[in-house]
């Protein structure tokens, strides 16, 4: 009764978050009952006065089967009105500490609690498998990984069941088993088939200790890595990306349907920051010819589109730093601390004309831009710009007698407001397929590709004739195979497991290569939630276009 009120008593703050009015007080500290009163009666059918631990583990070997019995009795009644307790599941990296206590007996109190009250309540547990915790604690101890993390599963389970808790783990899900990450490399392909997930080079957030890439919510306000501490690098490499900015609108406007959670709500907000602008894509050319590069450039007036004057990108853009054919051009025309013509060009998406890349004088711009289209009518920095380096512009925007903007040589746009146009070309750029997104200046697509060994294998190959080619889903899972020896170090572990690497390539069954990077251990945890649900369902009788990447950043953004 007294390890009952004290769950209660820890508990009573999660409880009135739900809304719940209990009927009761619960304090804070409970007066110790005297030892007297806890008397049981023994297997020789004495009353044993003393409340020994002897007696204790017997008392909870006798209960234990029993609670677990009543909670799946429950769980089969179908009338009872649902409630879905949700704890986030462990890194299975070590064993359970007081913070996985506290935790979940929080959810094992609501989840009872809420059972008490005549509900249907869904309470299951699984594990985050996958990852670098996981991966650097196997190396150090010099296991393998996937025996040190089932190993911590057991030890973990048993820890669980010996603090009492009742989970569902009859809907136990474990993301480095192949039944799970199937279904991850399932909506990767979905979304690459759907133009969603991309290969680019960029520079990225690099660990110098833990030799991987982190994304940006890994790096601290210190600039430093999340698990290792060490002060972050800025790296030019090719890497797998989520455009997550496709959808910073519809996930920034979601926040308003949570009736609760203001202070995450706030994070999250911050997080995606305001949508005010959107990217417009630009294929470059050079002398004329289409280079092959396309360049997305921010806007934050894209109603103004129609008298865009150049685009311009910092000395530090991948263009002058990567593999691009333009490097050279670039450099021919860079001079550090001032604004530079190249020989490279955008065609204008909307208007089919050609308008020069500029190098910018600057080192950044506002938020994590790195490329932004000049506009003289919208900006006084623009016209400054376009004046010193001689650049043509067409006004494109009229001032009325009341204060209002219509636009002028736009096109079909032509005599709309300027927030109507805002409206109609972004929407036409969609259409097209060419951006239009609304989104904001500090938001960036999600990285989600490491040089590291345990995670799940990102399902596409590279053919030297087709390029990168997705996985057909018939093919799914990619399994991960063995690598006998891991350091952390270097390259992608996955290049040594060279019978797995070499394989056919699903479109013209030619030579190929399997993509060696894996994927970060949060998409595995992006949608463990919605597995819960139906874990044992084994086929995609379900669409996973463009609502999948909804399903993979709302918890996260």
């Amino acid at each position: 009764m007294q390890m009952t009120m004290c769950r209660l008593a820890a508990c009573s703050l999660g409880l009135v978050r739900q809304g719940l009015r209990l009927r009761f007080p619960i304090a804070p500290a409970l007066c110790p009952l005297r030892t007297n009163v806890r008397t049981l009666l023994s297997e020789t059918g004495v009353w044993e006065r003393d409340y020994r631990a002897e007696t204790r583990r017997q008392v909870e070997q006798w209960w234990h089967p029993r609670i677990q019995q009543q909670w799946q009795k429950e769980m089969k009644d179908s009338q009872k009105k649902k409630f879905y307790v949700l704890s986030m599941f462990p890194y299975p990296s070590g064993r359970l500490h007081m913070g996985h206590v506290r935790v979940y007996t929080i959810s094992d109190t609501i989840a009872h609690f809420q059972r008490m009250r005549g509900h249907k309540v869904l309470n299951p547990m699984g594990w985050d498998a996958f990852g670098l915790p996981a991966e650097n604690a196997a190396i150090e101890r010099g296991l393998d990984p996937e025996v040190w993390t089932k190993s911590n599963i057991q030890s973990m389970r048993e820890q669980l069941d010996s603090l009492g808790l009742c989970f569902n783990w009859d809907r136990e899900v474990t993301t480095c088993l192949p039944d799970y990450y199937k279904w991850t490399q399932y909506l990767f392909v979905k979304l690459y088939e759907a133009g969603l997930a991309y290969q680019k080079e960029a520079l990225v957030n690099w660990d110098p200790i833990d030799q991987t890439v982190l994304a940006d919510e890994q790096v601290d306000e210190n600039g430093c890595s999340w698990r290792s501490g060490a002060p972050v690098e800025q790296k030019l490499l090719k890497q797998w990306f989520i455009k997550t900015t496709n959808y910073a609108k519809p996930l920034l406007d979601a926040l308003a349907d949570l009736p609760e959670w203001y202070g995450v709500k706030a994070m999250q907000a911050n997080w995606i920051g305001e949508c005010t602008g959107c990217y417009f894509d630009h294929v470059l050319k050079l002398e004329g010819k289409e280079t092959g590069e396309v360049l997305a450039a921010y806007t934050s007036s894209p109603e103004a589109i129609y008298g865009a004057a150049f685009i311009s990108i910092l000395p530090s853009h991948r263009l002058l730093h990567g593999s691009s054919p333009l490097r050279p051009a670039l450099h021919r025309a860079l001079q550090p601390g001032k604004n530079c013509l190249s020989e490279v060009t955008a065609l204008n998406v909307f208007t089919g004309h050609e308008i020069p890349v500029v190098i910018s004088a600057k080192t950044e711009f506002h938020g994590h831009l790195d490329t932004v289209i000049g506009i003289p009518d919208s900006s006084g920095e623009d016209v400054c710009v376009a004046r010193d380096l001689g650049v043509h512009w067409v006004s494109v925007l009229k001032s009325e007698e009341d204060g209002t903007h219509t636009l002028i040589n736009s096109a079909e746009f032509t005599g709309q407001t300027r927030e109507d146009a805002f409206i109609s070309i972004t929407q036409k750029a969609r259409e097209r397929n060419v951006g239009g997104h609304l989104t904001s200046s500090k938001l960036r697509d999600w990285l989600i590709s490491r040089q590291r060994y345990w995670g799940t294998p990102i399902p596409v190959v590279h053919c030297g004739s087709c390029g990168p080619v997705a996985v057909p889903v018939e093919d799914l899972p990619v399994m991960l195979p063995k690598v006998p020896f891991l350091t952390g170090k270097g390259a992608s572990p996955l290049q040594s497991a060279h019978d797995w690497v070499n394989c056919s390539c699903p479109r013209c069954k030619g030579p190929a290569q399997r993509e060696t990077d894996t994927m970060d251990t949060f998409v595995d945890s992006a949608w463990y939630y919605f597995r819960y649900t139906d874990p044992h369902n084994h086929r995609a009788d379900y669409p996973a276009t463009g609502k999948a990447i909804m399903l993979f950043t709302a918890p996260r953004c």
